[in-house]
């Protein structure tokens, strides 16, 4: 048997060098290129990335699925805002809606605030539409992430939360450009066009069974997010770091562990719907393919590639029983390139990543990233930002670790 798992684990180690990083490029731009338009959940973009994945790790014989995770999307497309006979579409960040009514046409007012429920109730006296508001300070200094932090928590919906909206008024927040346009005494035109439609995000499954029979229902999960922040206007925030190179280096594990079959067995999952409260490894965990108690590991990858990296190495988070393998797994870097801190010390941290939704469910887990990384959720988050070298080195630790604990 001793001999059986050496084996195993030289064969592993060869395939995890044998991963070029001409592989990893073409991966790279299969998932984060223009094409794919920054993944979306849900998005058209999503889908292409989430089908390159599949196709290639189907191709190198896994068993793989699309899990379908059932979102709802408040889509407001079409709508418009009039300023002085002049049309501003929905579409592209000219103004966002905050809240929806279906209460009949009439004049807008502009407020500064959200107002209170004396306020609306005088307002609807008043027979007033809606409300448009003025962006505030922060808003107007990055009217951008306001924006996409509504098309991410304002708009979408995990389907088996959401409540279909019952507000007594609409309000609108307007961008710091059309703000510079209006006055109080102007009479602004606002057209809402508003529907909700279901909307699919996938978490790609791929498995490989374990060669010990007696052990082959113990799984490893690995995972990464596939998902990213998508587009707005003329900008595709593409997550070369966060976390498509995540996704490339769970990719090169598949494909070496394909050809080196190990004891227990392996599940690789790419996971829609992170940047949406982690929904995507919830679904998961709520609608597991495998038993939970059968998933005896959980590892995580997250930022782990860019050349701005706050930390050199790879740094894990995790349960104080793999300490010893993580460490053993990374010949490939030196000593001060490697941390482990435990779970405990970084909760707050883990909390903001898939793997608490293991966490949530008493699975042992861990987590392997490079710290942080200035062009975080930003356009500049391109595949130039990728370290591929680094990335080929956190591959190889992340097979070796596999190796070691699936053996």
């Amino acid at each position: 048997m001793k001999k059986f798992i050496t084996a195993i684990l030289i064969c592993v180690a060869f395939a995890a060098q044998a991963q070029t990083i001409k592989q990893l490029k073409q991966d790279m731009y299969g998932i984060a290129s223009d094409a794919t338009e920054g993944r979306f959940t849900g998005s058209p973009g999503y889908l292409k990335a989430a089908r390159y994945v599949a196709g290639q790790l189907k191709a190198a014989g896994l068993k793989t699925t699309l899990q379908s995770v059932p979102f709802v999307w408040d889509n407001y497309d079409g709508s418009i805002l009039t300023i002085e006979g002049i049309t501003y579409q929905h579409k592209g960040g000219n103004f966002i809606v905050l809240q929806y009514s279906t209460s009949e046409p009439g004049h807008w007012m502009i407020l500064k605030s959200i107002p209170d429920s004396s306020e609306t109730e005088k307002l609807l006296k008043e027979k007033v539409a809606g409300v448009i508001l003025l962006p505030n300070k922060q808003q107007s200094g990055d009217w951008e992430t306001t924006v996409i932090r509504q098309y991410r928590f304002g708009y979408m919906h995990y389907a088996a939360d959401y409540v279909p909206a019952n507000a007594p008024l609409s309000i609108i927040t307007i961008s710091p450009a059309l703000a510079e346009k209006v006055n109080d005494g102007q009479k602004l035109l606002v057209n809402l066009k508003f529907r909700t439609e279901k909307v699919n995000g996938y978490n790609v499954i791929a498995s490989l069974p374990g060669a010990d029979r007696k052990r082959k229902n113990q799984t490893i999960i690995a995972g990464a997010h596939l998902d990213h922040i998508g587009r707005l206007g003329a900008h595709i925030y593409n997550g070369a770091n966060d976390d498509a190179g995540g996704c490339v280096a769970l990719m090169a594990a598949a494909r070496s562990f394909s050809k080196h079959f190990a004891r227990r067995s392996i599940m690789f999952v790419f996971y829609c719907g992170e940047e949406l409260n982690l929904l995507g490894s919830r679904y998961f965990m709520e609608h597991p393919p495998i038993p939970v108690k059968d998933i005896i590991l959980n590892i995580n990858l997250e930022q782990i590639g860019s050349k701005h990296r706050s930390f050199h190495g790879i740094w894990a988070i995790g349960d104080p029983q793999f300490h010893d393998s993580f460490f053993a797994s990374g010949s490939m870097f030196t000593g001060a390139d490697l941390k482990y801190s435990p779970t405990d010390s970084l909760r707050d941290v883990l909390s903001n990543t898939d793997s608490y939704s293991f966490m949530k469910k008493n699975v042992p887990s861990v987590l392997l990233g490079s710290g942080g990384f200035d062009e975080h959720h930003t356009p500049e988050d391109k595949i130039d930002l990728i370290d591929f070298a680094h990335l080929q080195k956190a591959s190889r630790l992340l097979v070796s670790l596999i190796g070691k604990l699936a053996n």
